[in-house]
């Protein structure tokens, strides 16, 4: 499948490097495609970060980290969605990497409120949490969701420490507490008028907390098992949500695929945090045992 967006040298193969003439910084690029098989991601993002280190630039590990993250969670959705094949371009900007995955479906992905845990929400918001910048554009019957990730640009004017401000057009400003743990900087200038208060609602503080992986098996999302994090999360506060028990900061647990538990105060967390400290002593200390039992057992009657 072709890839078309902003203009680019055509991609070699992977891993490889096109110089350019003199000392001029080289422009680096890869492309390849990915089989209609949800199996088929997990090779495709590590084939992005073996090109990417094989470039010329100097690039931090947990970037790397985060660039293989996000490279699994765009191609997975592509082929999740469409069931069909998919297209990755990575390339250097001379800033920042660039990462598109074009695919056969004309329907852009759209961030909705409260919908963390609808049909890709997850990808969609380690885009909008890790990569520094993300977005689509229609190509053709299909689309190309790209990301980028290296330095991201600061507002201007950027906010005060422990501050955010959004600024109307017409010089109307709301502003608001900037929590030292908050990973985005809601401060934009330039809104219309009309659109001050929508966007007031929108502001959300957020960090973000890693869970274990697990193989997990969904049969109405994917054919057999894949490595899925368990009770991932995240600290979110929206302090003008239409809900009052969400201006306060809360988590929110991601169970697994599409499973969330939401709203939770320290209390509740805390619950949660007892009720999975038992069943770990349970499985450790009873189901494990009981396994062992059950497989000497099976094999005992099995000998032959």
């Amino acid at each position: 499948m072709p890839v078309r967006s902003s203009p680019r040298q055509a991609s070699p193969h992977v891993g490889s490097v096109v110089a350019t003439d003199g000392p001029a910084k080289p422009v680096v690029g890869a492309e390849f495609p990915v089989p209609p098989d949800i199996e088929a991601v997990a090779a495709a993002r590590r084939e992005v970060v073996r090109a990417v280190r094989d470039w010329p630039v100097s690039l931090p590990a947990a970037l790397l980290d985060d660039l293989e993250l996000l490279t699994g969670e765009v191609i997975a959705n592509a082929v999740r969605h469409t069931r069909a094949a998919c297209s990755v371009v990575v390339r250097w900007t001379g800033e920042r990497v660039r990462v598109e995955v074009a695919d056969s479906s004309g329907v852009r992905p759209e961030v909705r409120r409260g919908a963390v845990d609808a049909e890709g929400g997850r990808g969609l918001v380690l885009l909008g949490a890790l990569a520094a910048d993300w977005g689509s554009v229609r190509d053709g019957a299909g689309k190309v969701v790209w990301f980028e990730m290296g330095p991201r640009k600061q507002p201007v004017p950027w906010s005060t420490p422990g501050a955010w401000t959004i600024t109307a057009t017409d010089g109307t400003a709301a502003s608001g507490y900037l929590p030292e743990w908050a990973e985005d900087d809601p401060t934009e200038t330039g809104v219309p008028p009309e659109e001050l208060d929508r966007r007031l609602v929108l502001v959300n503080h957020r960090t973000f907390f890693e869970g274990p992986l697990a193989p997990v098996t969904a049969p109405d999302l994917w054919d057999g098992a894949e490595d899925e994090p368990l009770f991932e999360g995240s600290i979110d506060c929206n302090p003008h949500a239409p809900d009052a028990r969400l201006r306060i900061p809360v988590a929110n647990l991601r169970v697994a695929e599409g499973r969330w538990i939401l709203g939770l105060s320290p209390e509740g967390l805390g619950d949660i945090a007892g009720k999975l400290r038992a069943q770990a002593d349970l499985l450790e200390g009873k189901v494990r045992a009981a396994l062992v039992a059950a497989r000497d057992d099976w094999a005992v009657r099995h000998e032959r």
